[in-house]
């Protein structure tokens, strides 16, 4: 069937991302060895949670501070989470406008306030971009509707949303089980595998 849109992941789609990192600079902060906060965080579950819109952020700064047992600031909690947020290259930013020349794309990523905030703030210093709905014909956030991939639900909100059947869809993403749900439901699909930019995998498509 004819590709009609193009769904792209953000974290290692878009943007180089690097989760130990956070628990490193938690670790850093409070003195703990890196593989207890990532227990801590892992079992509490603090990115689901979050990024599904269960608290705000001021309430996850202080969840933060009771999973870790720690008193951080809200700057030094800001500064950890964001820690695994590395670059955006910009022939992505590039392939990005090129795409959307031919066919509406779509961001779709599990993802909180603090991360878009951050994100937003370095689009806006080095591209000039206010912020990342500039990029896109629309954005699924997974903290504003609260649902997270891979449950399927949340492709079928997108489909809805842009009406669109799953075979006219492409959707790239990093993580081999968010590929399988969408492989599910039909639609087309790239497993994108860092370091391997999406330009390459790309190129042979657009």
């Amino acid at each position: 069937m004819k590709l009609k849109a193009v769904i792209f992941d953000f974290g290692n789609v878009i943007i180089n991302i690097d989760i130990p990192r956070t628990f490193q600079a938690f670790a850093s902060f409070t003195g703990k060895r890196q593989a207890v906060i990532e227990k801590l965080i892992v079992e509490n579950q603090l990115f689901r949670r979050y990024e599904t819109g269960q608290f705000t952020d001021i309430e996850f700064r202080e969840i933060v501070r009771q999973t870790v047992g720690f008193p951080l600031s809200d700057n030094e909690v800001d500064v950890a989470w964001n820690s695994l947020l590395l670059d955006i290259p910009e022939r992505r930013i590039d392939l990005l406008k090129e795409i959307r020349k031919k066919y509406p794309i779509y961001l779709l990523s599990n993802t909180n306030n603090i991360h878009i905030e951050a994100s937003n703030s370095y689009l806006k210093k080095t591209f000039g971009l206010k912020h990342l709905d500039e990029l896109f014909d629309q954005l699924f956030l997974s903290y504003e509707i609260g649902m997270w991939k891979p449950d399927a639900e949340i492709y079928k909100y997108v489909l809805d949303s842009i009406k669109l059947k799953p075979q006219e869809v492409l959707f790239l993403d990093d993580n081999h089980h968010n590929i399988q749900a969408a492989n599910a439901l039909g639609m087309q699909t790239i497993l994108v595998e860092p370091p391997t930019c999406i330009t390459e995998y790309c190129k042979t498509i657009f």
